[in-house]
């Protein structure tokens, strides 16, 4: 049976069949290495849609890891409640516990007895009688906590992945860490993932697992490592794509493996390549650049940032004056939000913005005198306050102040920016 190409390039599920190791960096080994090490706890961070989760997929093997999501941890008991969900524990076991009783007593029983062809007489008998009488207990067993999770998966090759750990408040983090500090203690293997700048977390819940908790740091991907995705991923389908395509979503993954899958698989739909191409030779896909438009603009649907761009894009209710509103190079007016969200979106696509560079870009953006530079600072302040109120699981852009640099720690949130038309129609 042919291969398809959702089988092939999968960005929200285990690549089978365009995984990519990174060589330089060990990471399979270190991580190996890592969990081998008893009572060693594992903290992997890095960007977001770096390879975390598949990184730990190949090493420990799917069927052996026991994957939670911390924004579903509101209290420590909740870890092993959803470890024993994963091992399919009862929620409650019955114990039934049957007790049995003799009784006694003496029997004495006396009356006429009719014998065939004698004549009736008296007869008196004297014995004893025994019967048994018996009563049934229930009792109801709760789950046992980390306790029963030790009793079932204790020194054993399974593996719990705690993703997104940063996703817990700080105060149920500190209470987890307690908890997980134990767990590693009496024999469990456990691996926190958590994004670049939230990497130490751990840690801070807990300071007392220095020295027992092994970090690994995952970076940005390559140009050439990325570029293995759609080599890899286009052979097994007998296919290719040509050069200035592949620059493109070189260019426009911004370092996130997930993100070209995804772009690929696009290319896939868009140029009616759902299946292994069966011909002699292999199919390329040679794209104009209103296609790749195409592969781009589709590929938004999957990252779809809209209310978070709805938000920054109108920025918070103005009291008293109006903002001042600015003339673009598109044709189309807007704010200070409207221009710094413009100047994010536009060439080369960068994921970290110095003061100058950003001042550089809104004035490339504008028709006319760009916003100053206090009107900017203040509005990079108020759109990380906006989004962490708005929007507290979505960390999509992140400003220093002390440097100054704003960072976007997430490439589809870029991506969006960059392809989805939002910033094109008249700010409302």
């Amino acid at each position: 049976m042919p291969l398809r190409a959702v089988d092939v390039f999968t960005p929200g599920a285990y690549p089978e069949h365009t995984y990519v190791p990174r060589n330089e960096e060990r990471l399979e080994a270190r991580l190996a290495d890592a969990l081998s090490v008893p009572g060693n706890l594992v903290s992997l961070s890095g960007p977001s849609k770096s390879g975390k989760t598949v990184l730990i997929e190949k090493v420990v093997g799917r069927d052996l890891l026991i994957p939670i999501t911390g924004a579903t941890v509101k209290e420590p008991a909740d870890v092993w409640q959803q470890v024993l969900d994963w091992i399919d524990s009862p929620s409650q076991t019955a114990l039934t516990e049957v007790h049995s009783k003799t009784l006694g007593g003496e029997l004495d029983v006396s009356g006429e007895v009719g014998i065939p062809l004698v004549a009736k007489g008296q007869v008196t008998a004297k014995g004893s009688i025994e019967s048994q009488a018996a009563t049934t207990s229930t009792a109801t067993k709760e789950r046992r906590g980390l306790s029963q999770v030790l009793q079932e998966i204790g020194n054993s090759d399974f593996v719990i992945l705690i993703d997104d750990f940063h996703y817990m408040s700080r105060e149920v983090q500190a209470d987890v860490a307690k908890s997980l500090k134990e767990a590693i203690r009496l024999g469990l293997k456990v691996v926190t993932a958590a994004v670049a700048h939230r990497g130490d977390d751990m840690l801070r819940a807990n300071p007392e697992l220095r020295g027992r908790v092994q970090t690994l740091d995952l970076k940005y991907w390559n140009v050439d490592e990325l570029a293995t995705i759609p080599s890899v991923g286009f052979g097994k389908l007998n296919a290719s794509i040509s050069d200035n395509m592949l620059e493109q979503f070189l260019r426009e993954s911004a370092g996130s493996p997930q993100l070209m899958q995804s772009l690929c698989l696009q290319a896939c739909f868009v140029g009616g390549l759902r299946s292994e191409h069966e011909g002699t030779f292999p199919l390329v896909l040679a794209f104009g650049q209103d296609s790749i438009k195409d592969v781009l603009e589709q590929t938004t649907t999957s990252t779809d940032y809209r209310s978070v761009v709805d938000v920054l894009d109108g920025g918070p209710p103005t009291r008293g004056t109006e903002r001042k509103i600015y003339k673009f190079k598109d044709g189309t007016t807007g704010d200070v939000y409207r221009a710094i969200l413009k100047a994010l979106a536009i060439n080369p696509p960068l994921l970290s913005f110095t003061y100058d560079t950003l001042q550089e870009r809104i004035a490339s953006v504008c028709n006319e005198e760009p916003p100053v530079g206090s009107s900017v600072i203040s509005t990079c302040v108020q759109m990380q306050k906006l989004t962490t109120e708005r929007f507290p699981k979505e960390r999509v852009v992140d400003w220093d102040e002390s440097k100054p640099v704003l960072d976007i720690p997430d490439p589809y949130f870029l991506f969006y920016l960059r392809w989805s038309n939002r910033l094109t129609s008249e700010q409302k």
